[in-house]
């Protein structure tokens, strides 16, 4: 069966690697562009051994989170009794050129940077008597059987297809990228702080850096004002002492979405095209590897198998829904 994933991050990746160890004809398309969220939480080590993929070099080491979240009161939540041991704080185009890599190895034919233009559904030319897909692509076009759908919340064949995507909040993250020579920063958490009107998140990344991100109301994000604000954090900021910022902030959607319907005849939606989450919950990594790994299962699969995954879908969204409702109250 020749099948076409549509964007290479990790779900793509994720999905590319487990189609050609199921037999799939596979095809990875992407523009190799990495999105943002640089912890990997322990829960992806079972998943990454599963890929081929224990050892993440070049990554550091996550030991845990603290959170002041919505109080003076500083939690942690350590990684060290955790059943499966650390976390990651990702460079994240290291780790999406590992991945893709990884595809590529795995047997997949990679073309980036490919844009998905428009897609078309008809008789197949072989005598197989299946539908196929047409999709015109910004370096040529591309005939297949079966169509992944891991473009992010963008969704772009979920789009072209007409699926609506119910999105719940219009929250954004404005995220931004520090550098400085402190070879004495060995900080190995993520921290979060809440603010009147959102919250922060920062951690340390590989290659002396750091990453700080702002998550609130779209109409609360100030992008010159975004440093200043930084430096004022309580728990944050002194943990920039002697760093500057060496990238200006970057918008990035952070709202809670899900697709209509996460399949159709011939597609399937997976990673943060079908269903995406507030940075918080920190599921996107994780939920995207696992999405990408069962695609091998669903490519192909009956309606009923379909559907069943669907209403999964719908079932654990709804009570993410409810659980975040608590944390924001």
């Amino acid at each position: 069966m020749r099948v076409a994933v549509v964007g290479s991050g990790p779900a793509g990746c994720a999905a590319a690697i487990a189609l050609r160890r199921a037999g799939a004809d596979v095809t990875l398309l992407g523009d190799g562009r990495d999105g943002v969220g640089e912890q990997l939480h322990p829960a992806a080590r079972p998943l990454l051994a599963r890929l081929g993929l224990g050892c993440l070099t070049g990554q550091l080491e996550c030991v845990g989170v603290r959170a002041a979240w919505r109080s003076a009161v500083v939690h942690e939540q350590p990684f060290l009794s955790h059943p499966l041991g650390s976390g990651w704080l990702l460079d994240r185009a290291s780790f999406g050129a590992m991945l893709r890599a990884a595809a590529a190895e795995a047997g997949a034919s990679v073309r980036s940077p490919a844009r998905l233009l428009g897609l078309t559904r008809g008789p197949s030319a072989s005598s197989s008597g299946r539908s196929a897909w047409r999709l015109a692509l910004s370096d040529g076009a591309l005939d297949c059987d079966w169509i992944v759908d891991a473009t992010g919340r963008r969704a772009d064949v979920a789009r072209l297809l007409g699926v609506a995507r119910r999105r719940h909040d219009r929250q954004v993250a404005l995220v931004g990228w520090l550098a400085a020579e402190r070879p004495d920063d060995v900080d190995a958490t993520l921290t979060v702080e809440t603010t009147a009107h959102g919250w922060w998140y920062g951690c340390r990344l590989p290659g002396g850096r750091r990453v700080a991100g702002f998550v609130g109301p779209a109409r609360r994000l100030d992008a010159h004002a975004w440093e200043a604000e930084l430096r004022a954090t309580r728990l944050l900021a002194p943990l920039l002492d002697g760093y500057r910022v060496v990238h200006a902030p970057v918008a990035r959607a952070a709202d809670s979405s899900i697709l209509e319907r996460c399949h159709g005849p011939g597609w399937l939606a997976i990673g943060d095209a079908a269903v995406s989450w507030d940075p918080l919950a920190s599921r996107g990594l994780v939920a995207a590897l696992a999405s990408g790994l069962e695609a091998a299962s669903l490519v192909g699969a009956s309606e009923a198998r379909l559907a069943a995954r669907q209403e999964v879908i719908e079932t654990r969204f709804a009570e993410y829904r409810a659980e975040r409702v608590r944390l924001y109250a």
